[in-house]
């Protein structure tokens, strides 16, 4: 049976580190302030959705939302975030078993 992965998101704030690029920081440079339902910017301008990387070692998984190459390069496999992946059985249940079977559905 073939499995669909679709990677999580976290949804996070443009501008948390305000003047300074941090991985949680998006338009690094450009200052946001606000952002409330009432506030003077929009909150679908300032809330944006990150996908999470998947990374497995064998049985371990852990995710990530900034993945370096040495990461990725020593990993048994990984899923980067924000997109849908078709996964064999095994690799289906190594997520679930690691509670990660919100993201795993049978195809």
């Amino acid at each position: 049976m073939a499995y669909t992965l679709t990677t999580p998101y976290q949804w996070q704030t443009w501008g948390a580190g305000y003047n300074e690029f941090t991985p949680y920081s998006r338009l690094a440079g450009r200052r946001f302030i606000g952002g409330t339902i009432d506030g003077p910017i929009a909150p679908s301008m300032t809330d944006v959705a990150r996908g999470q990387t998947i990374i497995v070692n064998g049985t371990n998984v852990t995710l990530t939302l900034t993945p370096s190459q040495d990461e990725l390069a020593a990993a048994s496999y990984y899923f980067l975030g924000g997109h849908e992946y078709e996964i064999s059985d095994y690799q289906a249940q190594v997520l679930i078993d690691a509670g990660y079977g919100d993201y795993v559905t049978p195809v």
